[in-house]
């Protein structure tokens, strides 16, 4: 499963950090996919103690589900080249859970309209 900031893909599972109280991309990202954005001075610090400069927010983005649903999220954009992140607002807005399967890997399950999982 995958997302898409603009017309560019993200896989799911290189972006999910279940212990992310927030969504942040880099800052290339915000400017590739001509995200609306506003000033924001602010540092995040990583759980390995690292800081990344947040310096932009993009509000109410629409980001593009592999199913073809749209989802408005706030991002935080850092200056600096990191990992684009979807967190707990993210996962809890969508009722997404993830799983770990001998055969398939890591999963991440994501609601269907039809009630459904899309692994």
């Amino acid at each position: 499963m995958e997302v898409f900031i603009g017309r560019e893909e993200y896989p799911t599972m290189e972006s999910v950090d279940t212990g992310s109280e927030i969504e942040t991309i880099p800052e290339e990202i915000a400017i590739k996919a001509s995200l609306t954005r506003r000033k924001l001075n602010m540092n995040l610090r990583g759980i390995c103690g690292d800081t990344k400069y947040l310096v932009e927010l993009s509000e109410h983005t629409l980001i593009t589900m592999t199913t073809g649903e749209k989802k408005g999220i706030h991002l935080f954009i850092a200056k600096e080249a990191m990992h684009t992140i979807l967190g707990k607002p993210f996962l809890a807005d969508n009722n997404v859970q993830l799983g770990f399967s001998h055969k398939q890997g890591e999963i991440f399950g994501y609601p269907e309209q039809d009630g459904s999982k899309l692994c």
